[in-house]
């Protein structure tokens, strides 16, 4: 009788284990929905659910990318991907849109234009394989921004938006309309607003604008501030290096005299509050 007794008690056990412990977390790629929103010409939204299974069936091929390895400080990598232009292609656009807005699940936000799309024939990778030994960081997954080999855009942060879990179509001017208002007619300013809008503002944003997986730059700092500016440098290049943990390397993309600028930049909107 207790050996019946213990053995339902073992099953049990058995049974709470399978049933209490955490699920097995889901693997990329085809197991993810991605979310693609368009407007109508009324101006209604339609939303669409693709699977990465239904994005692969526009013909995902196996790929490389030396501009990903160069960025990433890897080698050999290798991913599942489709052209981008095929997906733009499925959707009749009304309202002047010539720009994918990329909302990710980490909150990084990338934006694309048409043109650069078309121009450097950027893909869209629905699986990443790595070379054996490679680390990779939580946020290198599908969907990710692929310039594939043969293609040379400017080496900058906008082109390896990754965790892509939602892709908006947005008009390009009115996105950027109350970033660049800011830069006003300095030179310095506005080179510092290109600077920052093709590197910085996905993981920080500004009036609205960019992502959210970083730090609020202007509650975090004073521009018009000498010892805040020069925090502002010595932070940067403390976390955004080659070998910082999160493997996201911008002092690649971001030299010392592009930081200038970017504070030349930053600082305006400090100047327009005291004014």
């Amino acid at each position: 009788m207790k050996q019946i007794f213990y053995r339902f008690l073992a099953l049990l056990a058995g049974v709470c284990i399978s049933a209490c412990s955490a699920p097995e977390k889901p693997g990329v790629g085809e197991q993810r929905v991605f979310r693609i929103t368009h407007a109508a010409f009324s101006g209604r939204l339609f939303s669409e659910i693709w699977t990465g299974n239904k994005l692969e069936s526009l013909g995902a091929r196996e790929i490389s990318s030396e501009y990903f390895d160069r960025a990433l400080h890897m080698s050999d990598s290798r991913f599942s991907a489709i052209p981008f232009s095929r997906l733009l292609k499925r959707y009749q656009l009304k309202r002047g849109e010539d720009a994918v807005l990329l909302n990710c699940f980490d909150d990084y936000q990338g934006i694309l234009s048409f043109n650069d799309i078309r121009r450097y024939d950027l893909r869209l990778a629905t699986k990443i394989k790595l070379a054996f030994g490679s680390f990779k960081p939580d946020w290198l997954n599908p969907l990710l921004i692929l310039v594939p080999d043969g293609k040379h855009p400017p080496f900058q942060e906008r082109f390896l938006t990754a965790n892509i879990r939602a892709l908006k179509f947005v008009r390009l001017n009115d996105y950027y309309a109350p970033l660049e208002k800011i830069a006003g007619h300095s030179p310095e300013a506005r080179e510092g607003f290109e600077v920052f809008k093709n590197n910085c503002l996905f993981c920080h944003s500004l009036k609205g604008r960019g992502g959210n997986k970083g730090v609020r730059l202007l509650q975090a700092y004073g521009f018009s501030n000498g010892m805040d500016r020069k925090k502002f440098l010595a932070d940067f290049k403390k976390f955004h290096h080659k070998d910082n943990p999160d493997k996201q390397d911008v002092e690649q993309f971001v030299n010392q005299e592009k930081l200038e600028r970017i504070i030349d930049y930053l600082k305006n909107f400090g100047d327009q509050v005291a004014g």
